[in-house]
């Protein structure tokens, strides 16, 4: 068998066995281990980032914070620091978000939503509640945003 053969028959029996073994730490789980998620997996001060396109204020957005999710289903102050285009509002407060609200159901994905009930995005917890993944549905944008509970003594 010639060395190109050898390399070929090394690299598709790795993908095969990468395909059906099952390599632990490869996947995340995203349901907690009581089986279910709810409002309640989301509760304490998140640091996050956020990223992406948003059309509305002319391009490319970013920024960085914390949040408090309550637990209930609402959201508590956030301060930030974001770039609209370019544009840099340093460590700015965004008022808080009594009127807005958020829904988890049992497989861990939710959504959030502004005061009138429009959707805003969707969201997925993972670990427990420890993390969340958010893509915003607004028209327009193509938004992502990351947020990590940063005190574990806030879930309680």
């Amino acid at each position: 068998m010639s060395k190109f053969g050898k390399y070929l028959f090394l690299v598709t029996g790795f993908a095969i066995l990468a395909t059906f073994a099952r390599i632990p730490g490869a996947v995340i789980n995203v349901r907690a281990n009581n089986g279910g998620c709810s409002v309640a997996s989301l509760k304490g001060t998140y640091g996050f980032n956020r990223t992406g396109v948003n059309n509305v204020v002319g391009g490319p957005i970013a920024s960085i914070g914390t949040q408090v999710y309550n637990g209930d289903g609402t959201f508590g102050l956030t301060r930030l620091t974001r770039s609209d285009n370019g544009d840099i509002q340093d460590w700015t407060y965004a008022p808080p978000s009594v009127d807005a609200s958020y829904t988890v159901d049992a497989d861990c994905t939710g959504s959030l939503f502004t005061a009138d009930g429009t959707k805003t995005n969707n969201l997925v917890v993972l670990d427990g509640g420890k993390r969340f993944f958010l893509l915003s549905e607004a028209t327009g944008t193509i938004v992502t945003k990351e947020g990590i509970r940063l005190d574990e003594k806030d879930k309680d």
